[in-house]
């Protein structure tokens, strides 16, 4: 027994690390749950409460390169005048979903973090809590004098988080959202609107994704 103890101790070694990296990859989740969910995606209105939703042509090569299986972008413009969003809404696996972040995106796209990413608790009338974002300031590197606030997070359709290390925290799902909105302000005077949309956009993400 003993001369075989070596090939069994690497042979253990060799399926624990298959069943970690099956699980890590989502090799072994069921198909059907990431197929139905990404369906849901197209479900979201346009319009959502006090905004009015507006397709944006995208790039569909950057989010297929993402992992992105379901995906739109949409301006929302709000109806009294109070400003404009930008929101991006993804599906696809975790592993592939929780890998990019804005910091690295935005940055190749032009962008500077202006300061540390922070988490932001957003509460709904009710005071009912339906997710927590990360939330920081952007600006051109060319030197715009506007500055881009941008919210994050991934959620499964129920609730939406903003781990510090998604990949780890968010293993072994089916499937992942993950939302992005951001508001371009464009003067001292220009309010940041992106918290009161994302309060509006929540209960009826919570409707359709869940």
């Amino acid at each position: 027994m003993t001369r075989w103890l070596p090939w069994l101790t690497a042979l253990t070694l060799l399926l624990t690390a298959g069943v970690l990296h099956g699980l890590w990859t989502e090799r072994w989740q069921p198909s059907t749950a990431l197929a139905e969910a990404a369906a849901r995606v197209h479900d979201v209105p346009l319009d959502i409460g006090d905004w009015q939703g507006e397709d944006v042509e995208v790039d569909m090569e950057a989010f297929a390169q993402a992992g992105a299986r379901s995906y739109w972008a949409r301006t929302y413009t709000n109806r009294h005048g109070d400003g404009t969003v930008l929101a991006i809404l993804m599906c696809g696996r975790a592993g592939k979903m929780a890998v990019h972040t804005p910091e690295v995106c935005y940055r190749g796209a032009g962008y500077d973090v202006l300061d540390t990413p922070a988490h932001a608790v957003l509460r709904d009338s009710d005071g009912d809590d339906p997710g927590t974002f990360w939330n920081a300031r952007f600006a051109k590197q060319a030197g715009s004098t506007g500055e881009l606030r941008l919210y994050w997070a991934w959620g499964d359709g129920v609730l939406w988080q903003a781990p510090v290390n998604p990949r780890w925290e968010l293993r072994g799902r089916a499937f992942l959202y993950k939302l992005y909105v951001s508001h371009e302000r464009t003067g001292p005077g220009d309010a940041d609107v992106t918290a009161d949309f994302l309060r509006q956009l929540l209960p009826e993400l919570h409707k359709v994704l869940r």
